[in-house]
């Protein structure tokens, strides 16, 4: 038995039943829809859970696998015989709290403490593994002044009872600090106040892996724990309407009798007129905060991948038929990076001068048009130094290596701690002697010299322009190390154009990321 939690990761469920955890992300990176998905599981599973649900964000979960909303907690907060029941029975409930009073909350899970601790002190057959979600854990166990005291027992003597507790919080820096580092799992999604980083250094091995959290989309986390090795996951659909969604102003264009209840919406066929004004108006280059250069796209095209994606129906938890909601332009940043290559020859040396492109978020190297991917997770070494470098350069080029070959190829004596810095920072791993990398990572072992004079470029103007997240010194220290022999002269920022696409289902919607040079999805959320 399984939780099947993110598209490709799944966890056993007894590491978060009777575990400490965390769910954190800011306001629209999923943290609430990551919470729902991990109670549709447990239902599934049979566990039992109450979530306290403190905005009543969870009324979705209504009736899927018998989970129950209620309303209502006074008339329970101290019957003793009937929290009991609901331990015994792995019920799955919701409490919408929105307007209770924090002593009632603190009733109930004092009870729910209280039945626990009998039925551990009854024998371990009287147990029951039963979870506590607790919603905006900042109210409740925040860091300056007065929470709940029950739920810190909770955290520290509730597994040996047979409970869990999971928090959840847009601010972790609000939180009870003692309360956070106990926790044996954390899911961090997207986070950008400083505070908020700074406060979940303690999972990090250093502060620029804490920084990565601010470029994650909406349903991305930051996984570690006893639940899994760290690693960067996507979360699967949920099966449940999401109750914790932002309210949307419906634009002119959409009429009344185009809607059905509940969410549901036309039949979708070609993009329609209003759609079409819609797409180009999003694609007007000649309004905007910020002028930019950026890379010339064909806009018939990118209209027809507009339809194509809509038919193309490869989500299984959206309704048949879809339509286009929204539009929206997006800069992603790329580095046009002129290169010096240094090549030895019989009667001297030699320069070879030429451009390469480089995302400037992923590290990745593009083909000479932008299009195509030459590289893959390239900014995971951005801030390596040149010996980390070579030693991350021979583990990846030979799948893996021992010391001892290791100290054969590279005779610099710093590898023995660049070893240990790519250990700490968990690039890499080691089995029976044998040092492999932990990350999928690949690029071209020299640098092409491909023509970048067909690559057509454009002044315009734009309100969504990304930010780079790689520096020029960073981008230097990358070539140099994996290229030797190879210096940046130059680099300039130029971008990319992406459309963002909000498409609406019968039963919820998916935000699409479509690149504006091939029509291919970039991402889907």
């Amino acid at each position: 038995m399984e939780l099947h939690i993110g598209e490709t990761f799944s966890i056993d469920p007894g590491y978060l039943v009777t575990e400490r955890s965390a769910v954190i992300g800011q306001s629209g990176s999923g943290k609430s829809y990551l919470v729902s998905v991990i109670c549709e599981e447990l239902a599934a599973s049979n566990l039992g859970f109450v979530v306290i649900d403190t905005e009543g964000e969870y009324a979705g979960l209504s009736g899927y696998k018998s989970i129950d909303v209620i309303d209502e907690i006074e008339g329970i907060s101290t019957d003793e015989e009937r929290v009991r029941k609901i331990i015994e029975e792995s019920k799955r409930i919701v409490l919408d709290v929105s307007e209770t009073d924090p002593k009632v909350i603190d009733k109930f899970l004092g009870s729910v403490y209280q039945v626990a601790t009998d039925m551990f002190r009854e024998g371990r057959d009287r147990q029951n593994p039963f979870l506590v979600v607790v919603e905006e854990a900042d109210i409740y166990v925040p860091q300056r002044g007065r929470g709940l005291d029950i739920l810190q027992v909770m955290s520290r003597r509730g597994r040996k009872r047979g409970l869990g507790i999971l928090f959840a919080t847009q601010r972790p820096a609000l939180v009870n600090k003692n309360v956070l580092s106990q926790c044996n799992n954390v899911f961090i999604g997207k986070l950008t106040l400083r505070n908020d980083i700074d406060s979940v250094r303690i999972f990090f091995s250093s502060m620029d892996d804490a920084r990565q959290l601010t470029a994650l989309e909406p349903g991305q986390f930051y996984v570690q724990g006893a639940i899994a090795d760290p690693s960067f996951i996507k979360v699967r659909q949920r099966n449940t309407r999401h109750g914790g969604a932002t309210p949307t102003i419906q634009r002119q264009t959409e009429h009344a009798s185009d809607l059905k209840p509940h969410g549901g919406v036309r039949a979708a066929q070609d993009l329609d007129k209003a759609e079409h004004m819609r797409a180009r108006l999003a694609l007007n280059t000649t309004t905007g905060s910020k002028k930019v250069d950026y890379i010339s796209f064909d806009e018939t095209k990118l209209l027809s991948a507009l339809n194509s994606h809509k038919k193309h129906k490869h989500l299984k938890f959206f309704g048949r038929n879809e339509r286009v909601n929204d539009f929206n332009l997006l800069m992603l940043p790329i580095f046009s990076v002129s290169v010096r290559e240094m090549k030895k020859r019989l009667l001297g040396v030699r320069f070879n001068d030429y451009t390469i492109l480089i995302d400037a978020i992923t590290g990745d190297i593009l083909s000479p048009n932008g299009e195509r991917r030459q590289s893959k997770n390239l900014h995971l070494l951005a801030d390596l130094s040149l010996t980390q470098l070579k030693v991350m350069d021979f583990i990846l080029d030979s799948s893996g290596t021992t010391y001892a070959k290791l100290r054969e190829a590279l005779p610099d004596k710093n590898v023995k701690s660049s070893l240990k810095k790519l250990e700490e920072r968990r690039l890499i791993g080691i089995k029976d002697g044998l040092y492999f990398s932990l990350y999928d990572i690949s690029y071209p072992k020299t640098l092409v010299s491909e023509s970048t004079d067909g690559l057509k470029l454009r002044e315009g103007r734009a309100e969504d322009v990304i930010k780079p997240r790689l520096s020029k010194q960073q981008l230097k220290g990358l070539i140099r190390g994996l290229y030797p022999g190879c210096e940046v002269t130059d680099a300039n920022i130029i971008y990319s154009p992406v459309l963002e696409v909000l498409y609406a289902g019968e039963s919820s919607k998916r935000r699409v990321k479509i690149d504006a040079l091939t029509g291919k999805i970039l991402h889907s959320a």
